[in-house]
């Protein structure tokens, strides 16, 4: 009776990491599979063994090496081009990245978003997510934000920043499957120490990913370049004045543009404004991730009762 609790207790957090890619229309190997699992009782030869058993059974579909959970042959083809055009992007995204940290006040950069999960197609951007001294956040996001608007013609192909917050305040609110997902798949570009420190502070995505492979690197993190630090010491007479005028000019800027479009949780979610954190998702794509998700799960346990422990 255990093994078969425990097969199909496995069988369900299979089902789990499938549906969630599915949203993506994004097939996995038995490998990631296994990273992605929410239990941790098991190994990459089990997992191997469940998905055969699974395929046999109509639960799962293979293309190659992949798995989905869609009779769908396109989304391999549709993978594996995405992955090609994601390393012939990420020289590019870590130039950027390193042009990013190059900002006063920014101490480290990570790649977030689809490029970090090693896909992209002509619709994605590069998206980054930036850890801030403290009480420096707002001044930074707005240098960030001139740079872009007046050299880059506000282009936010390979420069768009989504998330900053200070590294005094690294725990993440938001403890959902999204937010794990996004957290355990960043890449560090600068600032190695501090992306260390962020996992550190967000030990629940241990309670998602339990197989995941820490890809933080230890050692100290890179020195401040000479010339940032003059221009940290130029600004930091007027930062604290600097960053409150920023923040307030923001918040009233999302207030005035979105306030109307989201109820007043979802819109302290999607536009989370703080002095230690700035989250600017006009989408809410978070919400939509969610949402889509449960569905999906709720329509796979009617289809299959004997998963009903999803």
């Amino acid at each position: 009776m255990h093994d078969c609790d425990h097969r199909e207790q496995l069988e369900s957090s299979i089902a789990m990491a499938l549906l969630y890619s599915d949203i993506f229309s994004y097939p996995l190997t038995s490998r990631e599979i296994f990273q992605r699992l929410s239990t941790n009782h098991t190994s990459v030869q089990e997992v191997e063994e469940a998905l055969h058993a699974m395929r046999s059974a109509g639960l799962v579909y293979q293309f190659d090496d992949f798995f989905s959970i869609r009779n769908e042959p396109a989304l391999a083809h549709r993978r594996i081009s995405g992955n090609e055009l994601a390393r012939r992007v990420m020289p590019r995204a870590l130039r950027r990245g390193r042009l990013l940290f190059s900002f006063p006040f920014i101490r480290a950069v990570m790649i977030s978003g689809s490029l970090s999960k090693d896909y992209m197609d002509d619709d994605s951007d590069v998206d980054y997510f930036v850890i801030t001294e403290p009480g420096r956040l707002w001044v930074s996001r707005l240098l960030v934000a001139l740079f872009k608007r007046i050299f880059l013609l506000n282009s936010r192909k390979f420069f768009c920043v989504n998330y900053y917050i200070d590294y005094n305040n690294l725990e993440i609110e938001e403890k959902n499957i999204f937010t794990a997902t996004e957290l355990a798949t960043l890449i560090p570009v600068c600032g190695t120490g501090y992306h260390a420190m962020l996992l550190v502070r967000n030990p629940w995505i241990g309670d998602f990913f339990p197989n995941r492979i820490d890809n933080s690197a230890a050692g100290p993190s890179e020195k401040v370049p000479f010339i940032k630090r003059i221009a940290e010491w130029f600004i930091n007479p007027v930062g604290d004045r600097l960053d409150a005028w920023t923040f307030g000019v923001a918040v009233r800027r999302y207030r005035t543009r979105y306030g109307d479009k989201f109820t007043e949780e979802d819109f302290n979610v999607a536009f989370k404004s703080r002095k230690s954190v700035s989250k600017n998702h006009e989408r809410y794509f978070q919400k939509h991730v969610t949402e889509l998700f449960n569905t999906k799960v709720k329509k796979f346990v009617s289809d299959h009762p004997e998963h009903s422990a999803l």
